[in-house]
Order: C-alpha cells, then structure tokens, then sequence
C-alpha cells in the first residue's frame, strides 16, 4: 500500500481526527498501524515508523496522562496510613535503599503476619540479618544470639560440638521469627 507523506507530524484533535478516520481501515485489514503511523508524519529519515513519539502525542491528544510505575509507587506510598509511611521509611532507613518499592511492602505484609505493625515495634523486634537466603540463617542466628548477645562463654572444645541449628529448632524459635527474603533472613523478637 501507498503511504501518503506529510510534511508534518499532526497533533492534538488534528491526531484523534486522522486516527479516528483510519481506524475502520486497520479493522478491515485495509491498512496497518505502522502506515498510518507514518501517514501521520510520524517518521523517521531512514523509513521507520516513530510508534513512542506517536502514541505519546495520541495520549496526550486525549487528555490521557500515561501512569509510569512511579507514579504508581508513589499513589500506593501515599495511601498508607501514617503508621505504615513510617513502617515504610525505617525498613529502608534500617535494611538499605537496594529494596524495590514492592518488595518493601511485600516485607510489610510479611511483618504484619508477625504482629510488627509500626517502626516502634520494628525497632523494637528487630534482631539480626543474615545476608543471604540461607539455610544457615537459623544456625548464624543461634551462634551470634548464644555468643555475642548472651556472652555465653563455652569452651572451644564444646564449641565445635554445638548443633546450632537444634538450638534453633528446639528454643530459639519459640523467641523469635524469622523472615526470608531475596534480600535476606531477618529475625525479629517476638512481643
């Protein structure tokens, strides 16, 4: 098919116009997207059809302001309460920036299943990170509770004995939860 050349890209209602008038003949198989794209002078030197600048210009043309994923974040930033907006700033003041918006409130949800519904009760609760998601987390978490909070002082020749993770299994998970992550194992005292 025969692309008619204008000298200019349309826009505005002069856009919703043409594609409006077009529409029947892409429906019919009449004419593709691209050439009316490019019939609308939306074109670039070598022959390519400009399709981002086109639809662009067509949802502006309409009075339609394209949602990008941060408005989006921000739209679900803004909607929770005070309490979770602060819940919110201190996992990423505490965990690191590197979280995306959803995987913070994803870890929300996660601490909501665990009764941490405010930064004072994440402050409160928070214990350890393990760095990786591990299947060691648990045993780092017994042996740098056992060691370095409590002081135990067991003698090197026990030491090298400790089955860490039954320690684990069989009290410290009573005392605390544990969260895994693509970002990490966070455990947290229980209230």
């Amino acid at each position: 098919m025969t692309t008619t050349v204008v000298p200019f890209m349309l826009k505005g209602d002069s856009l919703v116009a043409f594609v409006d008038d077009k529409m029947p003949l892409i429906n019919r198989g009449e004419l593709t997207r691209t050439d009316m794209i490019k019939d609308a002078g939306y074109m670039r030197d070598n022959g390519t059809a400009m399709y981002t600048q086109f639809y662009t210009e067509l949802l502006n043309a309409k009075g339609v302001t394209p949602v990008t994923d941060t408005d989006t974040m921000e739209q679900e930033y803004d909607d929770l309460s005070e309490d979770e907006k602060d819940l919110y700033d201190k996992i990423t003041d505490v965990l690191g920036e590197k979280w995306t918006h959803e995987e913070t409130i994803e870890f929300m949800d996660e601490l909501e299943d665990i009764g941490i519904y405010s930064a004072s009760e994440f402050e409160d609760a928070y214990e350890y990170t393990h760095d990786s998601y591990s299947s060691y987390a648990e045993k780092e978490f017994s042996e740098y509770w056992c060691i370095d909070v409590l002081d135990a002082q067991i003698p090197e020749c026990v030491l090298s004995a400790v089955d860490w993770q039954d320690v684990w299994d069989h009290n410290l998970r009573y005392d605390f939860a544990s969260i895994e992550t693509v970002n990490g194992t966070f455990f947290f005292r229980n209230n």
